[in-house]
Parts: structure tokens; C-alpha cells; sequence
């Protein structure tokens, strides 16, 4: 019962969120890219704490692990946006760039891994090939249905 209630309010959650960003006219929606279905989402309940070899886990409560590629196709780009919770995405294919707020580009190739904490926007710089990331997303439960907040462009 508990997942259909916290599956009831993502859904809300998502369409409330949907509805508003769409009015907002500054809004940086991406272009060329998808996220593969199905997901794999599981649950952890927390409260958690686990440490091994110098990483240390830590939750507050439980949260949803979302797993799931993502493909830009060439000249593809993520819009700026930012993710409820935790972001670990690696380049499987392909070459990516990655700005956060006004800090200059940063470029990931094939092996590369790195976080997505606040705003950022994503982009397949390739006129030619794909970029496809492994994503695993660590989430409140509560927010489980709203993986992507759109962004206004931060005007650098």
C-alpha cells in the first residue's frame, strides 16, 4: 500500500511540476535526447548507513535507485535542468559535455563518470555519432516521479 501511495503523489508531484515549468517561457527544454524504457527503479528503505573502503552511504529516509541508459543523439543537448537527489552518470559511448552554472565546459569520454548535483545542461558535441550514458539515480521515494526539474538559461 505504501508504494501505491508514494507512486499516487510522484504522479501529482509530475503533473503539478509538468504543468507549471510549461508556462514559464525561459525554461531550456532539451533536444535529441531520450532516456531508455523500461527503467529499473527499486527501493531502499532507510534510514541507511553503510560504509566500506572510504565511502560513506547516507540516507535520511528511503529513496528509489533508478537505473536507465540515456542516448543524445548527435548535436543532442539536455536543456539546462537539475534532479531531485543524486545524479552518477557514465559515458558508455560517445563523448559528452557538461557545464554547471557559468564554470566552463567540461568534456567526458567513454569510461568517464561524474555527478549531476544542481543546475547543469548536458550536450553530445559530435555531428556524427550518439552519446549514451549509464545513469543510476538516488532519489527521495517521495520524488521518485520527478526525475527532471527544467531550468531557465543561468544568461552567462
Amino acid at each position: 500500500m505504501k508504494w501505491k501511495k508514494t507512486t499516487l503523489a510522484a504522479a501529482t508531484f509530475v503533473a503539478v511540476g509538468t504543468l507549471a515549468t510549461s508556462s514559464i517561457a525561459t525554461a531550456t527544454p532539451g533536444s535529441g535526447s531520450a532516456p531508455s524504457t523500461p527503467l529499473v527503479i527499486g527501493t531502499l528503505d532507510g534510514p541507511q548507513k553503510t560504509e566500506a573502503d572510504g565511502i560513506e552511504f547516507k540516507t535520511k529516509g528511503d529513496v528509489a535507485v533508478v537505473d536507465f541508459e540515456l542516448t543524445y543523439n548527435p548535436l543532442g543537448y539536455s536543456g539546462w535542468h537539475a534532479h531531485p537527489g543524486i545524479v552518477i552518470a557514465t559515458v558508455k559511448s560517445g563523448q559528452v559535455q557538461r557545464r554547471l552554472g557559468c564554470e566552463p565546459a567540461q568534456t567526458f569520454n567513454v569510461g568517464d563518470t561524474f555527478t549531476e548535483v544542481g543546475p547543469h545542461f548536458v550536450s553530445n558535441p559530435s555531428n556524427t555519432t550518439p552519446a549514451v550514458l549509464s545513469i543510476t539515480q538516488i532519489v527521495p521515494a517521495s520524488d521518485v516521479g520527478a526525475r527532471r526539474i527544467d531550468l531557465p538559461d543561468p544568461g552567462c
